[in-house]
């Protein structure tokens, strides 16, 4: 399922992420997600949150340096 980032080294990008059950895609990503940067660099770990697009209730990752507005 493709899922947008903010914020962070992936910022505004959409990247694939597996959930744990096909089903329920959107319920079932995973609640942090951990993007290891390059060697000798700190990983950033985004936080699973949800925005509303034109009535859809989508999933986004969202990186702790982000400060935008919520949009999918």
């Amino acid at each position: 399922m493709k899922v947008l980032f903010l914020g962070g080294p992936w910022h505004d990008q959409r990247r694939e992420v597996t959930p744990r059950r096909l089903a329920a895609a959107a319920d079932t990503l995973p609640t942090q997600y951990t993007v290891p940067l390059q060697p000798g660099a700190e990983s950033v770990t985004y936080i699973r949150r949800y925005a509303r697009s034109q009535g859809e209730r989508l999933p986004v990752y969202v990186a702790p340096d982000y400060s935008g507005p919520a949009r999918a």
